[in-house]
């Protein structure tokens, strides 16, 4: 919940300054952003946290299958926990 609401105040802010700024001011910093962008400390970084992104998600999807058809000695065991049917 905190990502989307950073995401959600910085694109407000954004706005907000970008409205202010004008035409000219947008265009110096989107200049600025193509160069960091194009920059190899950032490119490494964004490599970094994809591998480690998709490292995250491969063990997650190893846990979910796990959980989801129970134990070898038991397969009949899917979850470890009833739900309780009074809940609705």
């Amino acid at each position: 919940m905190r990502f989307r609401t950073g995401v959600l105040a910085g694109f407000a802010l954004g706005y907000y300054f970008g409205t202010k700024a004008g035409r000219e001011r947008y265009e110096q910093i989107e200049e600025y952003l193509a160069q960091v962008r194009t920059s190899t400390t950032v490119r490494q970084f964004v490599s970094r946290l994809s591998e480690r992104a998709e490292a995250g998600m491969t063990r997650g999807r190893v846990s979910v299958v796990g959980a989801s058809f129970g134990s070898p000695s038991d397969p009949t065991v899917v979850f470890e926990h009833q739900i309780d049917p009074t809940l609705n």
